[in-house]
């Protein structure tokens, strides 16, 4: 398993899809900000994605998603007048969405005459998005057009065909399988960003495709309870510990005993989320000797107590 496989599946994917909308007209949506990613895939006709008074046209079969969930307005045009998605979800009765709930896809009509949109919005949502090195390495906005001609961009149109598919079935289980059909568009999202980005903005996915850093990263990633050092590390790459620590700095952003401790912090999160394991147990894992250390690092980095945060998950596993 690759770095990039072992994030990917760390991710721990739990998609929704929202609803399918028809479109008709002059129409413009203005979406909040959220903790999740959400995303919108155009099946017919065509909209306009506009952040910060920037606009960008989307096309029949092109993927949008937005990793950070920043606020943005969905438009038939880009001078079409928006309102706020919230009042169109609750004249629909669609509840608000939170993360873990389970929500069934509706079919959401809108506004009349032509031309029109069809479109299908849904959340990617990620059991903890603050840590995950992957999502604070994507861009903003991850655009994946149909037209282009790489492997992702095919791909994406069998995969959107199967899902639009499953939304219009009643099927025993159809938002189930709708929510993995839409895991497999995020992980083809992120493959053709990889492959299609000419330079990585600087951050772990730099780290991962440099030749001298992606083993010490490595080394770090698949065993973190390991008594890690700067001068170790620098071995692992082939390097003076100074010029290591500081091509380290330059391309991750961070120093090596930095994101050592972030990607421990995060490796622990996740084997909370996973089962009743007991904090020494676990601050050993990943390379405490001392239980009131570990929890000291962990609300450092995570904002609160290792059973705080297990706190968290028990209240998101009830709203289910």
């Amino acid at each position: 398993m690759t770095l990039i496989d072992d994030v990917l599946d760390g991710l721990r994917l739990d998609s929704s899809v929202f609803c399918r909308m028809i479109l008709s007209g002059d129409w413009g949506f203005a979406k909040d900000a959220l903790s999740g990613a959400p995303f919108h895939l155009i099946l017919s006709g065509e909209a306009w994605l506009r952040i910060d008074g920037q606009a960008t046209r989307l096309k029949a079969g092109d993927m949008v998603i937005l990793p950070s969930g920043i606020a943005h307005d969905l438009l038939a045009h880009p001078d079409a007048t928006t309102i706020p998605f919230v009042r169109v979800s609750e004249q629909m009765a669609i509840p608000p969405w939170k993360p873990g709930k389970r929500y069934n896809t509706v079919e959401l009509p809108f506004g009349s005459g032509e031309p029109t949109t069809v479109l299908i919005s849904g959340i990617f949502a990620f059991a903890d998005r603050r840590r995950n090195p992957l999502l604070g390495a994507l861009p903003s906005v991850l655009l994946t057009r149909a037209d282009s001609n790489v492997p992702a961009a095919s791909a994406i149109s069998a995969v959107t065909a199967l899902l639009d598919a499953e939304v219009l079935s009643d099927k025993p289980g159809a938002a189930i399988v709708a929510g993995r059909l839409a895991d497999i568009l995020f992980i083809q999202a992120v493959r053709h960003f990889l492959t299609s980005a000419e330079t990585l903005p600087r951050g772990w996915l730099r780290g991962v495709a440099d030749a001298e850093i992606a083993p010490a990263l490595a080394c770090m990633h698949n065993d973190p309870g390991k008594s890690w050092s700067v001068a170790t590390l620098a071995r692992v790459a082939g390097m003076s510990r100074s010029r290591f620590a500081s091509q380290f700095q330059a391309i991750i952003g961070q120093s090596p005993l930095g994101y050592l401790t972030q990607w421990r912090m995060y490796q622990a999160a996740a084997r909370l989320a996973e089962g009743r394991i007991a904090l020494p147990a676990l601050a050993s894992s990943v390379g405490y000797r001392s239980e009131v250390s570990f929890s000291k690092a962990f609300k450092r980095c995570m904002g609160r107590s290792p059973a705080d945060y297990r706190r968290s998950l028990a209240d998101v596993q009830r709203c289910r």
